[in-house]
C-alpha cells in the first residue's frame, strides 16, 4: 500500500470515530443537564437519594469532557492523516488525568454522602485503571511518533 492510500484510510476511519465520539459527547452532556435539572428541582427528594445521584452526574460530566477531547484527537487525525503527533499525545494524557481527577472527585462525593471509604474507593477502581491504560496509550503513541520521525528521515 502506498502512503496516500494509508492516509486516506486513516482519515476516513478517523472521521467515523470522530462522529461517534461527538454523538457520545452530546448524549453524555445532555444526560448531565437532565440529571442536574432533576436534582435542582427535586425539593422533596431525600438527601440520601440526592447524595447518591450526585456522583453519577459528576461521572457523566467527566465522561462528556473525555468524549470532547476524543473528538479533538480524531479531528486532528482526520485533518492531518497522522495519529502520532505531540498534540494527540498530550490529549491522551489529558484523558488519563481527567479519568483520575473524576475518580478522586467521585470518591470524595461518595464519602461525603456517607458511604464508607472502602466502598467509595472500590467504585472508582475502573476509572483509575482507565487512567493507567490511557497513560500506556500515550507512551505507545510517543514511541510511534519516534518511529514515524525515524521512518520519515530514512526515506
Amino acid at each position: 500500500m502506498n502512503k496516500t492510500k494509508v492516509e486516506t484510510m486513516i482519515k476516513r476511519s478517523s472521521l467515523i470515530v470522530m462522529i461517534i465520539a461527538a454523538a457520545e459527547a452530546a448524549i453524555a452532556l445532555f444526560l448531565v443537564i437532565m440529571e442536574y435539572s432533576k436534582l435542582k428541582s427535586a425539593n422533596r427528594m431525600p438527601d440520601s437519594f440526592y447524595n447518591l445521584l450526585m456522583p453519577e452526574v459528576v461521572e457523566m460530566l467527566f465522561n462528556g469532557i473525555v468524549y470532547l477531547v476524543e473528538v479533538i484527537i480524531f479531528f486532528r487525525i482526520f485533518r492531518s492523516g497522522r495519529p502520532f503527533t505531540n498534540g494527540n499525545i498530550i490529549a491522551v494524557r489529558v484523558i488519563a488525568a481527567l479519568s483520575l481527577v473524576g475518580s478522586i472527585i467521585g470518591v470524595l462525593i461518595r464519602y461525603h454522602a456517607g458511604i464508607t471509604i472502602t466502598s467509595a474507593l472500590f467504585g472508582s477502581v475502573f476509572s483509575v485503571f482507565g487512567a493507567v491504560v490511557f497513560l500506556f496509550f500515550a507512551e505507545i503513541m510517543r514511541y510511534g511518533k519516534l518511529l514515524q520521525i525515524e521512518s520519515d528521515e530514512t526515506l
